[in-house]
This record gives C-alpha cells, structure tokens and sequence, in this order.
C-alpha cells in the first residue's frame, strides 16, 4: 500500500477507478455493446434513459455516451464507438468541466424557472466547440410536474445537436410522455462474482492483500451497487491495511459468525427454544446489533432456500445435515416471518428482548406442512419413513425426558395407539369406496396417521418388529383392495358390490359386510365370491378366503306391519304366474318382515301386483338381471 504524501490529494477508489471507456464498465455489456453499436452505425437517439438501482454506472455511461459523441481523437470527424480519453473533450467531459456537456442534478433544480433558465433557454444555441451539446439530467424524477410539462416539448423535438440524457433510480416516477420520446436502457444490479472478481482486480491494483472471501463478504454487503462495494474496501483498507481477510471483514461490519448463524438455524429448524435462548444470551454477552442479526439470519435463511433447492452453495459449513429432511416451503416461511420481526424490532426500545420474543413466536407458528404430509404419505404406502422434520420433532420436551433410556418394547400407551391403528385400517371405513354417500373413509386417516406417528415416527425409539409389520400388513390389505377395485371397475356388478360393502381384513381370511339397507347385494356378492378370491390371489401372491357376514339387526328389521296391511297383500297362492317363473325368489322375498326402508316413503309398503310386468314378456337381458339381483318387473 503506498504511503501517504501530504503533498498528494488522496482520491477514493470509487472515483479513481472510475470506468472512461464502454470497455471499463462491469455487469452492463448489453447497454455497452447496444450504444457502441448505435454510434458505429449512425443511429443517434436525442434522448436516452437510464434507470436502474444506484451505484450500477448510469451517471458513468452517460458521461462515456458523451465522449464519445463528441471525441475528436479519432481523426474522422464522427462519433466513435470508443472514446480515447486523450483529447481536450474527453479530459474536460471526465472531469465535468466541457462547457457544452451540462450535468444538472434533478433534485437540486426542481422548479420549473430553473429548467427555463438551464435548458430550454439554452437549448436553441449552438455548441460552443463540440460536435453536440449534451444535457445531462441525474435523478430525473424529482423534477416536478410543471417542470416535466416544460421540458416535454423540448425533449420530443429537439434541436439536431442536442442530445438529452436521463438518469433516474424511480423510473415508475417519470411520467410515461417523456419515458416514450426516450430510449429506456434498464441497468441491472452488478451480481456478486462480478463485484468480488472486480475487486480483487483492484485490490491487486493497490498492492492490498485481499482475500477472495473477503472480497465476497463486501460484495455481498454492497447490494449490487459497485459504488458500495468500492467505498467498503476503502474502509477495510483503512481498518485493516494491507492485510484484509474474511475476519477482519466480520469485525469491521459488525457481521454475525457463521458459528452463531448456525446455532439459531438449528434451533429454529428442531424448535429447540433453549438453545435459541443461548443464542441471543452470546448476542447480548458479545455486543452484536439486534437488527443486524435479524438480517444476517434471514439472509441465511434465504440462501439455504435456494440451497435446498440445488442452487448456490452452503451459506456455512454443515448446513446439508442442518437441511436433512427439512422441506424448502419451510425455508422460506421462516425468512418471511422473520423479515416482519425485522421491522418490529426497528421501533422497540429493548431490542435485544423484542429480537427474541418474536423469534420465540416464530418458532411456534411456523410448521413443516410439507415434510409431515411426506411421512404420512409413505406411511400410507408401506415404504419406510423418510427423515423426521421439525413437524414431528415439534414434540413437548417433558414428554422426551420421561421416555425410558432402554425402550426395547412398546409401552401400554402404545400398544393401545397401535391397536386403534391397526383396527382403523381394519374397519369398514378405511375401505369405503368415495361415493357421495359414504363419508368414513377420509377420518379414518388422521386416526391411522397419529397412532403411526406415535408408534414408528420416535427417533429414539427401539420398537418391537411384530408391531411394524401389522402395521404394513394392515396397510398392504387395504392397498390389495384398492388394486381390486381398479381392476374391476369395467364389472359394473362386482364393483357395485365392492364399493357398497366394507371389509374386515384378516390374515388369510377377509369378510364383507353390508350395512342394513343393503342385504340386497348378498346375492350377487355369493356369486362373485370366487372372482374377489381369485383377483386377490393374483395381486398378493397367497391365497386368501372371502365370505360373507350377515348384516346386524337394527330395531327397524323387527318392525312387524299392521294385520290391517298383511291382510291386504296378495299371497303367494293368489300370485301362479309369478310362482311358476321366480319359484325361489318369490319364496325368498319377505313380506311381513322386511325392514322399512325409510320412514319418510310410506309407498314402499304399497302393493304393486297389478303393475308386474308377465314373466313371459320379458326380455332375455332382463331376466338375466333378475337372476341376479331378485325383484319383479313392473310396467
């Protein structure tokens, strides 16, 4: 580093280091390429935009556009694509002292007398020496609205040897009839590699000893602006002199350690309130800024998002076995509930306790929805659990200190989860078909699914292997069903059968039960009986048996009908046409004690024998439809 000369003024490297030609600028090669192009080519605009964050080179390649427009280095009398920094126009433009080159600060000049009195009394004479005069205007969009109306006319045609260029950092401010007379150039934010390469550069430059993680930790604290970054090597110079390394960087902008950043993800992530208290009782111990934590950490958070992701690289070392089963919707939940602590904590007058209630309140509220519903999900499907997220680790921390330290076997508790576990999946719910009328099936789900997470979900726990495998067997039943209602589902008369019946599994023998109402589907269920037995075998590979049960009584099966209305039904002698084509059914077919079917159709008890179609006009498909399903034909 050289020393200092009293003798010599000291220049700050954003301004010594300042680009003068198109060459020079970094992170904008389009905007470069695009006017160097314009101004080989002739193509000359009369008023240029350009917008973008600050510290990005607007001002800079405005002053560039101007050299170049008017360097008369190059012997022909035309603008050049690149200016040589050499002749008068060119020293005078680059130190703002070209008397036909105007830089007027918008901010300084709002009123409309001072845009009267600079521009637009000016603008109609001829440039002193150069070849164009160029009216340079920095933050363009304080200018106010009568401000704006005077210099639109001037603007949309102006003189052929004016050329007008806009810097703003608000373009949404500039009204839309000045930005359509302009050509709008967006300059974008100078990305983190280009920055910390840049920097080394120019730290080499200045016989400075940087770091290459230096150099990244300022370029990320520079926010895209190259005017940032270069004024926070100023300062590390000055810190640390010649020597600037990733520490000295640390200490200098008051930056949280990557240990301490670690320590608070892992806490929020396994919801570990004590070890997130010790992370703010070191915060406070070692003199960190609570906003400034706040911010680091949610930086962090957002760099592990896109981590998780597989973008970017690991903000701190381990932070792939901190991620391990922990979803990127979690992430980024974090960072956003984090960010409005952020600007809680702006007003506290206690920063540090206000810091850690709200992130105490963000631990609680924040849930991994998406890694719980992977664990039931694979539960559902018999495959092994994936790992444990802070979802299932969100658990109190009394209930883990009771937890035996040699657990080999399930306790009472659990062996009792596990039971309601297995008879949920057993029970007629868990296999009810999704028709509109049957609504069991979806509660049996959470049932299964805490009773599972109590039982195989335990990190620490050592569970028995019969328990397990019930558990998958159970499941496995009900996946066999569910493959066989796939695969009849062109059998209008099987699958009616299957989805209007629920199923108790068992280890080689399942029965099907209709619930009252539906006895009718025991008929053509017996007939199908060695199809259900043979479809199953072919899905599980073992034999497995199906029978029917009978249906259990309710009240409304013993209702007995009036003699008054017994007396009215026709018997089955008075009835030869009917005896002589459905001899069983007709024999079959209870009378007096079938059940009501429904309290609110008092028709179902009516006599419908003169409407009975004769047995002898019906059609063949029909009949075979009465065998069946047992019924008469009415007409």
């Amino acid at each position: 580093m050289e020393m200092f000369d009293e003798n010599t003024q000291y220049v700050s490297l954003a301004n010594k280091y300042r680009p003068q030609k198109f060459e020079d600028m970094v992170g904008q090669e389009s905007i470069s390429k695009t006017l160097q192009n314009a101004l080989k080519s002739g193509r000359i605009g009369h008023a240029y935009l350009f917008y973008g964050p600050r510290g990005c080179g607007k001002t800079t390649t405005a002053r560039i556009l101007a050299k170049a427009l008017n360097c008369t280095g190059n012997g022909n009398g035309k603008p050049t694509a690149e200016p040589c920094g050499q002749c008068p126009q060119c020293l005078e433009i680059a130190q703002s002292a070209d008397m036909d080159v105007l830089e007027l600060d918008a901010a300084s000049n709002t009123q409309v007398e001072k845009v009267r009195e600079a521009i637009i009394d000016t603008v109609a004479l001829a440039a002193s020496r150069d070849r164009f005069k160029v009216f340079i205007l920095d933050e363009v969009h304080m200018l106010s609205a009568s401000s704006f109306n005077a210099l639109l006319k001037t603007i949309e045609e102006p003189p052929a040897h004016v050329v007008f260029i806009l810097a703003t950092t608000e373009k949404h401010k500039v009204p839309a009839t000045i930005v359509s007379r302009c050509q709008t150039f967006r300059f974008r934010p100078i990305t983190v590699d280009e920055i910390s390469s840049h920097l080394l550069d120019l730290a080499g430059a200045e016989n400075i000893d940087l770091t290459p993680g230096a150099a990244k930790i300022i370029a990320k604290n520079a926010g895209g602006a190259m005017r940032d970054a270069l004024t926070l090597l100023d300062r590390a110079i000055a810190y640390s002199g010649e020597r600037i390394d990733e520490k000295l960087v640390g200490e200098m902008l008051g930056l949280t350690p990557d240990e301490l950043l670690k320590q608070a993800v892992e806490a929020l992530v396994k919801k570990d309130g004590v070890r997130l208290h010790q992370v703010f009782e070191t915060l406070k111990e070692e003199g960190f800024d609570a906003n400034s934590f706040l911010k680091d950490l949610k930086n962090t958070l957002g760099d592990l998002f896109y981590f998780s992701l597989g973008q970017g690289s690991e903000p701190f070392e381990g932070a792939s076995s901190v991620l391990e089963g922990v979803s990127s919707g979690f992430l980024a939940q974090l960072s956003r509930k984090i960010n409005k602590i952020i600007e809680e904590v702006k007003f506290s007058d206690n920063a540090l306790v206000s810091a850690e209630v709200g992130m105490f309140t963000v631990m609680d509220s924040c849930l991994d929805i998406d890694a719980f519903i992977r664990r039931l999900e694979a539960l559902e499907r018999g495959e092994p659990l994936p790992p444990s997220g802070p979802a299932s680790s969100a658990r109190p921390s009394a209930v883990s200190a009771a937890k035996p330290a040699a657990k080999k076997t399930p306790s009472a508790a659990q062996a009792t989860a596990f039971s309601g576990a297995k008879a949920a999946l057993a029970s007629p719910a868990s296999v009810q078909s999704a028709r509109p009328a049957v609504q069991a099936a979806p509660a049996a789900r959470p049932t299964v699914a805490k009773a599972a997470e109590e039982i195989i979900a335990e990190d620490e726990e050592d569970l028995s292997a019969p328990a397990e495998s019930a558990v998958t067997r159970a499941v496995g039943n009900r996946q066999i069903w569910d493959k066989m209602l796939k695969q009849f589902e062109k059998s209008p008369f099987v699958y009616d059968v299957m989805t209007n019946c629920s199923v108790n599994f068992g280890e080689t023998e399942w029965t099907l039960r209709f619930a009252p109402g539906k006895e009718f589907y025991q008929i053509p269920a017996q007939h199908k009986l060695p199809e259900l037995e043979k479809a199953a075998r072919a899905i599980s590979g073992r034999a497995i048996t199906i029978k029917l049960a009978p249906a259990e009584e309710t009240p409304a099966a013993k209702t007995v009908q009036p003699a008054a209305k017994k007396a009215e039904e026709p018997s089955l002698a008075a009835q030869p046409a009917r005896a002589a084509a459905k001899p069983v059914q007709s024999a079959a077919k209870p009378q007096a004690s079938s059940p009501v079917i429904s309290e609110e159709e008092p028709f179902v008890n009516a006599s419908f024998e003169a409407d009975i179609v004769s047995a002898e006009n019906t059609p063949e498909e029909v009949k075979e439809i009465l065998d069946i399903f047992p019924g008469e034909l009415l007409a």
